[in-house]
């Protein structure tokens, strides 16, 4: 493994192990969050529906340079589990999501792992009322935190 690989690995794991005793999990691009989710989906189409093993070095070449890769795959991680468990039914369509769930999935604030269904649906819903997910990022290609 290639000293680059082997410090991302490194990296990777001790933000999770950070993450699980309640660091605060930094927002990310909506896009990222977008890119991955689409190389999610494919992943499961090419495995006949079950989920496949996304390494590094793909997340590496699907989000954007300089992207938080740990902090962009454990925000996505809890977003396929709202998908899964029905809960963002209204804002999906086929495999799409609608770009303010990925907008609010970047930009929720997270402490840990954890993040709290209706606490997610009912900034969602917020976010729309006000207009706020009309575009996923900024002109710099970061999403801007949820207040």
């Amino acid at each position: 493994m290639a000293d680059s690989q082997l410090e991302r690995l490194k990296s990777f794991r001790g933000f999770i192990q950070e993450a699980e005793q309640g660091a605060s999990v930094p927002p990310v691009s909506a896009d990222d969050l977008k890119l991955l989710h689409n190389v999610c989906i494919e992943m499961t189409k090419r495995y006949s529906g079950k989920d496949g093993v996304i390494t590094l070095d793909v997340m590496a070449r699907t989000c954007n340079p300089g992207a938080n890769l740990a902090a962009v795959w454990l925000r996505h991680s809890r977003l396929r589990l709202l998908v899964r468990q029905g809960l963002l039914a209204e804002w999906q369509h086929g495999t799409d999501l609608d770009d303010a769930v990925y907008w609010v999935a970047a930009t929720i604030p997270m402490n840990g792992i954890d993040l709290d269904p209706e606490t997610f649906i009912r900034v969602l819903r917020d976010q729309i009322a006000r207009g706020d997910c009309r575009t996923c990022t900024d002109r710099s290609g970061e999403s801007e935190p949820l207040q």
